[in-house]
């Protein structure tokens, strides 16, 4: 009720106190009007923006008031008022763009072109017209360097997203998210690490609300993120939150409805039916029978039409003294797989105030319910997908609808061991997870001086997942006698609390200097109790006490890191900026006495300001820095732990077969970053380029241990990665003049990784367990994410070797791909024309590779388009014998393609391509509505779409002779999880195309 109170109270439109009303318009140099500039009464938080008319109305305090107009990419104007209570304002564009106030690390505010490394900014509202319930999907091609990867498990599935390339070998490589100054736990738990699949958890940030974004300002290198610490080794996405602006109260309604269907689905063949050998046969698994009647829609019928809808509302209001933003908005997805689907609830309430001359005060309550149903199993072992695609293509699945008998069995199209009807799956075995969230922010600022004042922060971000996994009584590999069940709760706590320093003085008339300097702590917190049924005495009743079998689970940890920080910045007349920080952490996660310190230093200078340059060049600056930061570790790496064990008369005692390491040093990784910044043609065309080169030390790894020393392994630290490569960002206004206004961004990023060393007796380190068809590996020498699988194996002169059956034979385990692009690529573009909005992206990766078991799987069953080459036989390969005589023996394409693919286990290389692609990712047609009430300010239907096409995509790498290079059949941008365990393809679900409808109103 208080909350309530506060909020009626900050919406009141005037205030005794306030004695005129100041109106007027805001218009460009061509007199269009300009809606969404900031009108702020200079030195306070009191202000107003402009309506889709631009024009504004505030309340202006008695006195020598001052009214600030600012707007992203126009020059702001400080326009003294004197009394007057018209006040009509044209802007001019910012020919450098580079005025602007950006928000950087712990919150500080800085003008973009003192910094002195990289950054790069995406608006709010580029988040929210083509959406996804995981809002992270939707930042793919918009920064330059950063690669996003999304996981295999339906709506709201975890996203990796990196910055830079790879670092850590057995830690986290995602970057940090900060909201509002304060990070948020994005842990990614229990993420698939094998192609042998599993269900992945959510992670934290596909909690954040788009809708409640103002703006995102990423912090890619160690110099822009030094200040965070430990968490900061990866990069930061510095997220800022709307606020309430004092005035009348305003509401923005933005609602929206998509269909989504899949992106990309493999090739079947659609001549010969179930069989083996060219002989029809309903006992057969594979599709190797005779020419046969098919079901060309099999595969595509069983997907549903998901629809998802959005709707969100925001109102904001308030008085110069209490501002509110309150926020409320419903997310439903359904995924594509039948029962799969996510509801989710946010509530966001901000409140700022100004109780008294110099003090301002920031509280926030975010809440998230989040429930998510049947998330698909991703991998080779018997999920939907796996199960699905295993199909003969003479079945009519539409028959196996009905997915038991009478008794309950399964019913199927042949026997089986591992794989089951599809429809069974979906509907006989469910993984839930539920998520309740709150995070809380609260804040004081007070203005000690008029050049010092000091912030106190503290947050706490807390959530509980809900998590249960269900197998009926006759589910294959998973379920015993009645059925499986298991239920865990995972609790997560992180609490942040700083205090911080912030001054700024001028020392003469050339010297300037702002400094930040300060102390705080973060505390982590895990517990997840949980238990597994193997067997229920009921049959499918899935609650633990009827569990024939039960196994109790429980973890634990915590973690707490302090820290001291002090950064300051001195200018020389504004165009010469050196940088420095420092900063020192007290991991608890380290040996005595926990601390760890590192600093950055960096400097830029502002040619165009310090010298004359031609008239073509607008505004010049060259930037350069160096930087540390350090990384700690997971918590009880130090000293032996021990778990119980129920069993026997009292239970058992088990120590980890882990030795642990007393000495454990935090990874260190430290970075090189210059860049050069350009504006010419009047500010049409820019040019942002950064080259950066980081190392990174001290990798946590294990070594295997004799038994006889009781334990298996032991941590080292050891090894050191290094990544190096550029950053290119054009920015353009080919158009600005006439009745069409084009803006254009281009991105362009390329990052080379090197393991430069590991250990003397460590020389490769695995990011997974089990290869089934590749897997990523570490390797002195080599790349992160390299892939290794079994290749076809060459004579001395690489000629392609085959046994005497004209077959190919097994080569050894060896590299054949990385998973990483070597390039990546964006164009973003908005055109504006009357009442039209056009923007669209695209983007792409070049180079990296991908591997696919799921095509193995189809090639070894005769499903695949390809492999009806070849069928009848008098294949000979283009090979030689083990005695190098050349093959003369013909095959058929059956005995080839099981041979290469051998059912589950396949030979990687044949099953691997290039993951280059190029798509059109994101395409927004809008149109303002022009509305003669004066109720409504602005009204906006847009049509979208994201994944529409693809303008290429790779093909194999290996060259199999008597065939054509096969074109990739699945969107490498799915992983099986988003964990360190990428370049598979194996059971992912297809990705989605979406088309929707958005609109939305401004009252």
């Amino acid at each position: 009720m208080m909350l309530i109170a506060l909020f009626m109270g900050s919406t009141v439109s005037s205030v005794s106190a306030q004695n005129h009303r100041v109106t007027g318009k805001v218009v460009g140099k061509d007199g269009a009007s300009l809606p969404g500039v900031n009108v702020i009464i200079k030195g306070t938080t009191t202000g107003a923006s402009t309506d889709s008319e631009g024009k504004y109305t505030v309340n202006a305090p008695s006195g020598n008031a001052t009214l600030t107009f600012s707007f992203i990419g126009y020059v702001s104007q400080d326009i003294e008022l004197g009394g007057k209570t018209v006040v009509n304002v044209t802007l001019l564009e910012d020919v450098t763009q580079l005025n602007e106030v950006v928000v950087t690390a712990l919150g500080i505010e800085r003008s973009a072109k003192t910094l002195t490394y990289s950054t790069q900014q995406v608006s709010g509202k580029q988040l929210v017209d083509v959406r996804d319930a995981n809002f992270v999907n939707t930042l793919s091609g918009k920064v330059a360097g950063m690669v996003v990867s999304q996981g295999s498990s339906g709506p709201g599935s975890a996203a990796r997203v990196t910055l830079r390339g790879n670092r850590s070998i057995a830690g986290n490589n995602n970057a940090l998210f900060v909201v509002d100054g304060v990070p948020i736990d994005n842990s990614v738990r229990s993420q698939v690490n094998s192609d042998f699949g599993g269900t992945n958890r959510s992670d934290g940030a596909a909690n954040i609300n788009p809708d409640d974004i103002e703006s995102m300002n990423v912090l890619k290198g160690a110099a822009a993120a030094a200040l965070y610490g430990s968490r900061a080794a990866n990069g930061v996405i510095m997220i800022t939150t709307k606020k309430g602006k004092a005035g009348k109260i305003t509401t923005d309604i933005n609602s929206g409805v998509v269909v989504e269907t899949p992106f990309l689905l493999p090739k079947f063949q659609n001549s010969y039916g179930q069989g083996a050998g060219g002989v029809s046969s309903e006992n057969a698994t594979g599709s190797w029978g005779a020419s046969a009647t098919t079901y060309p829609n099999n595969i595509r019928d069983f997907y549903r039409n998901g629809v998802s809808t959005n709707n969100s509302i925001g109102i904001s209001g308030g008085t110069d003294k209490v501002q509110t933003y309150l926020s409320y908005t419903h997310n439903m997805n359904q995924g594509i797989i039948p029962n799969n689907e996510l509801l989710r609830h946010t509530i966001n309430l901000r409140i700022n105030a100004q109780p008294v001359k110099g003090l301002s005060v920031d509280g926030k309550i975010t809440y998230v319910n989040q429930d998510i149903k049947n998330k698909p199993y991703s991998g080779e072992n018997s999920g939907p997908i796996m199960n699905l695609l295993k199909v003969p293509r003479s079945v009519d699945l539409n028959e196996y609808k009905n997915y038991q008998t009478d008794r309950g069995t399964p019913t199927y199209w042949t026997s089986s061991g591992i794989y089951m009807n599809p429809y069974w799956t979906i509907n006989k075995t469910f993984a839930n997870e539920k998520r309740d969230r709150a995070i809380i922010l609260g804040s004081a600022k007070y203005e000690l001086t008029n050049w010092l004042n000091v912030q106190g922060r503290i947050s706490y971000d807390t959530y509980v997942d809900d998590y249960d996994r269900g197998w009926a009584n006759g589910t294959l590999l998973y379920a015993a006698a009645g059925g499986n069940y298991e239920a865990f709760i995972g609790k997560t706590l992180e609490r942040n609390l700083d205090l911080i320093f912030s001054g700024n003085n001028k020392i003469g008339k050339d010297f300037g200097i702002t400094y930040n300097f300060g102390a705080g702590s973060t505390y982590n917190k895990y517990s997840e109790v949980g238990a597994i049924a193997t067997g229920l005495s009921v049959v499918d009743k899935f609650d633990l006490t009827f569990a024939t079998n039960l196994t109790k689970v429980s973890t634990f940890s915590e973690k707490e890191l302090q820290y001291v920080f002090g950064a300051a910045s001195v200018s020389f007349r504004d165009y010469l900026t050196f940088d420095a920080s420092l900063r020192n952490d007290w991991s608890s996660t380290l040996p005595s006495p926990h601390s760890y310190m590192y600093a950055s230093f960096g400097g830029n200078f502002i040619l165009s300001d310090a010298v004359k340059l031609p008239n073509w060049l607008n505004f010049a600056k060259v930037r350069g820095s160096w930087a540390q930061v350090g990384n700690d570790t997971s918590p009880y790496q130090l000293d032996p732990t021990y778990g119980f064990t129920v069993g026997g008369t009292t239970g058992y005692i088990s120590r980890t077969t882990t030795l642990p390491n007393v000495n454990l040093k935090p990874e260190i990784s430290s970075s090189t970053e210059f860049g050069l910044d350009l504006r010419t043609l009047n500010g049409r065309l820019g040019l942002d380029f950064t080259y950066y080169n980081s190392n990174t030390v001290n990798q946590i790894l294990t070594l295997a241990l004799a038994n006889a020393s009781g334990y298996n392994s032991q941590l080292i630290n050891a090894g050191k990665i290094n990544n190096r490569g550029f950053e290119i960002v054009l920015t353009g206004k080919p158009l600005r003049e006439g009745k069409i206004d084009w803006q254009t961004t281009v991105n362009v990023a390329r990052n080379i990784n090197k393991v430069v060393s590991l250990h003397e007796s460590i020389k490769k380190a695995t990011l997974g367990s089990g290869i089934r068809s590749a897997g990523p590996v570490v390797a002195e020498g080599g790349s992160y994410g390299d892939m290794e699988g079994y290749t076809w194996q060459r004579d001395g002169q690489g000629r392609y070797v085959v046994n005497n059956a004209g077959l190919p034979v097994v080569g050894p385990i060896a590299k054949i791909g990385n998973f990483n692009p070597r390039f990546t690529i964006g164009w973003n573009n908005t055109f504006n024309y009357k009442n039209f909005l056009l923007s669209f992206l695209v983007d792409g990766r070049i180079g990296g590779t991908m591997t696919s078991g799921t095509e193995a799987n189809l090639a070894f069953d005769g499903n695949a388009d390809y492999t009806t080459a070849h069928r009848e036989g008098g294949w000979v390969l283009d090979a030689v014998k083990a005695d190098g005589t050349p093959n003369t023996t013909a095959i058929k394409a059956e005995q080839f393609w099981q041979t290469v693919s051998q059912g589950r286990y396949s030979w990687g290389e044949f099953f691997t391509y290039d993951a280059t692609n190029i798509r059109l990712r994101e395409i927004s047609l809008g149109y303002n509505i022009p509305l003669a009430s004066k109720f409504f300010t602005n009204a906006r239907v847009s049509l979208t779409a994201r994944n529409l096409f693809f303008l290429y995509r790779g093909y194999t790498t290996l060259d199999i002779p008597g065939l054509e290079k096969r074109k990739m059949q699945f969107d490498p941008d799915m992983n099986l999880g988003a964990g360190n365990f990428q370049g598979l393809d194996y059971g992912n679900l297809p990705s989605t195309r979406t088309l929707g409808l958005n609109l939305k109103l401004s009252f």
